[in-house]
């Protein structure tokens, strides 16, 4: 059976006035990263925090917080192919194992995580609790984050779940249980931690119901019987961040019902330190360092966060650069050379690439890993006359819709085609601006650089006598890079059972596309347009 649908191009603008930080929950977790969990389950012992804008939240030792630890666990993120139990969970792309004070399904628990445009979902886990020892499967998963969130931000989710328990009061207990939860971002400010003090912080409450049904096999024969329900109700508070060192989730408290009382909680501590080095030269023969430079550290695998920038350093006088107190992992380098002591040269990453796509990621495991070199890469001196400029601007809301926010700092790279080489770079000013100029006749394309996002759709122009090509404007989503001018892609869904399910025409599109659908048989089918961030935009057919 086949069934097309016509969808006209959808252009929504949100005038949202946003507060404070905005926190990418996608970066939570980052493969390959550790941290510890610092646990305090005295009840009364912590204070609950307060909720608005430029909020002080002081959860130092000194200020009678965290001051009855129990233990101190560490967290590991990995990818969920290598992780044990991963037969269980065949379509998460993270795991994370980690331990809790408590005797119950939580502890000894290899939970596994989807990340995609909307956020973090948890689909469940393998407690290896000699108790429970079995698989926690979650059908709706959890909406754990939502892949953005400024200061008011709010969002809903209902999941429910099936675990069971081998040796429970002696018999095997199975449990049914449903999970409501009401996520606001309430406040934003100053969070002091017993290890350190973290600006633009988000604070996440979560109100939270839940209703498990127990059922027992008292004779240990597979069949098993009702046996009680148990509701409850909690509150729970996250303090979020971007930009820190192996999670963005610094501290977590859990409440009563009445929000009187914190129950437990925990604050984050990173692990695993090390460094990356390497020296910059003008070429490959290394003979003569690069002395005037700035050198970028990105994250690696940081999901969809856009141009994470973890930390910058100067290129000292012999041409050397160094990262320390960065947390094992993966990142990409990349070395921006003062124009005007190097003309013509090219922003470079390590593997002597000028694009983030190509540059060859470095893994941290050790103290120390020196010796990535970097060798700069350089354009041909100016020689045409053809002209262009445009300007690069933020909004997560939607594909294709106006700027909301200029970005400053980003690479443009003009590439030559056909040859692919790229041969003219700028870097976008204050006002997210570019202009690259003095180029000669002939066909070009334009990447915008900015690590952890792909372009969707390569600008292509020509260059005819000094052509002058004016408002080649870009538009930075949640996920991806969309030239202004450039038609609207309908995205490939990855999780249908057949590459030929679902299919676009004309893809991209400027004005309207046919969206085609083939099924084996006759089914019902509920066909949904979403925007970036995982709002309803129009039910096409039911």
């Amino acid at each position: 059976m086949k069934k097309n649908l016509t969808i006209l191009l959808l252009i929504i603008t949100f005038s949202v006035a946003a507060q404070g930080p905005t926190v990418e929950g996608t970066y939570l977790p980052v493969k390959g990263t550790s941290f510890k969990q610092v646990w305090d389950t005295t009840n009364f012992s912590m204070s609950i925090p307060t909720s608005g804008p430029n909020q002080i939240w002081d959860y130092t030792n000194a200020n009678g917080q965290f001051t009855h630890i129990v233990d101190t666990f560490q967290i590991k993120t990995f990818d969920a192919a290598t992780a044990p139990y991963s037969q269980y969970f065949p379509t998460a792309t993270h795991a994370t194992f980690l331990r809790t004070p408590f005797n119950n399904p939580s502890d000894s628990l290899y939970s596994f995580l989807i990340i995609d445009r909307v956020g973090v979902h948890n689909l469940g886990g393998f407690s290896r609790k000699k108790a429970y020892d079995s698989t926690l499967t979650m059908s709706p998963s959890e909406l754990l984050l939502p892949s953005l969130a400024n200061y008011t931000t709010t969002a809903n989710d209902t999941s429910r779940s099936i675990s069971f328990g081998k040796k429970v009061f002696g018999y095997p207990v199975k449990v049914k249980g449903s999970k409501y939860k009401s996520m606001i971002a309430s406040g934003y400010g100053l969070l002091k931690m017993p290890n350190a003090n973290y600006n633009n912080v988000l604070l996440a409450k979560e109100t939270i119901q839940t209703n498990d049904s127990f059922f027992v096999d008292f004779l240990h024969n597979g069949n098993y019987t009702y046996y009680t329900r148990q509701l409850s109700t909690y509150i729970a508070y996250a303090f979020i961040r971007n930009n820190t060192f192996g999670t963005s989730y610094l501290m977590h408290l859990t409440a009563n019902a009445t929000n009187t009382m914190v129950d437990f909680g925990w604050y984050a501590l990173p692990v695993d330190f090390g460094s990356i080095s390497g020296t910059v030269f003008t070429n490959t023969l290394e003979t003569t360092p690069v002395t005037n430079a700035e050198a970028y550290l990105y994250r690696e695998n940081s999901n969809f966060a856009k141009n994470d920038i973890l930390s910058t350093s100067n290129v000292d006088a012999s041409g050397h650069y160094n990262f320390d107190s960065i947390p094992y992992g993966q990142y990409r380098v990349a070395i921006r050379p003062n124009i005007l002591a190097y003309p013509n040269s090219k922003t470079t990453y390590f593997g002597d690439t000028t694009n983030w796509i190509d540059a060859t990621p470095i893994t941290t495991n050790t103290l120390t890993s020196p010796g990535h070199n970097i060798h700069i890469q350089y354009h041909a001196s100016p020689a045409g006359s053809g002209l262009i400029t445009g300007q690069l601007g933020l909004n997560n809301n939607i594909m294709k819709v106006a700027q909301t926010s200029p970005i400053p700092g980003i690479g443009i790279v003009v590439k030559k085609n056909p040859g692919g080489g790229a041969i003219r770079a700028a870097v976008t000013g204050t006002n997210g601006g570019f202009s690259v100029g003095s180029l000669d006749n002939g066909n070009y394309d334009l990447f915008v650089d900015i690590p952890g996002l792909y372009m969707a759709g390569t600008y292509s122009f020509t260059i005819s006598g000094g052509t002058t090509i004016s408002n080649l404007d870009f538009t930075v989503g949640s996920y991806s890079i969309h030239p202004n001018s450039i038609a609207t892609a309908v995205n490939s869904i990855t999780f249908v059972p057949s590459a030929n399910l679902i299919s676009a025409y004309p893809n991209p599109y400027t004005s309207n596309t046919t969206i085609s659908l083939n099924l084996t048989e006759n089914t019902n089918v509920l066909l949904e347009v979403y925007n970036l961030l995982g709002e309803k935009i129009v039910t096409l057919d039911d």
